[in-house]
């Protein structure tokens, strides 16, 4: 039996171009094949970025509302069968303006440390799980 964890970390580059149904479930599969071989996975929220036009920032939201409603509904499952969990990482309020660089679509120094800090507490928080030294 394999255990681990990976964090599922999608970009917004192919979104205008695939779509909210496309992209979701793209993720979600990756979700589901890593979940078939006991593994904890992240996904995070797909970033709002400075640079975009209005349809990618509502396009982003949506796949973010869609993502979060489908892992919620997996860990409510999961927990009931007492499986691996998986978890969805809201990053709205962490990446802000700030945390970009002058592009407006990658992440600054202080991005990737916001950004790096809350998947380190992640990680942290399911090893103490997966030692069932946390409930």
């Amino acid at each position: 039996m394999n255990e681990g964890m990976v964090i599922v970390q999608a970009g917004g580059n192919e979104l205008l171009e695939n779509g909210r149904e496309a992209t979701v479930n793209a993720i979600m599969k990756v979700v589901e094949r890593k979940r078939k071989k006991n593994v904890r996975v992240a996904v995070p929220s797909l970033f709002r970025r400075t640079a975009c036009n209005e349809e990618y920032e509502w396009l982003c939201k949506e796949v973010n509302r869609d993502l979060h409603k489908k892992i919620l509904a997996m860990k409510a499952e999961s927990v009931r069968k007492r499986e691996v969990c998986s978890s969805f990482l809201d990053m709205d309020d962490l990446i802000q303006v700030g945390c970009f660089l002058e592009d407006g679509v990658h992440l600054s120094q202080e991005g990737e440390t916001k950004l790096s800090q809350r998947f380190i507490r992640w990680i942290r928080a399911t090893h103490l799980l997966m030692e069932g030294r946390m409930d």
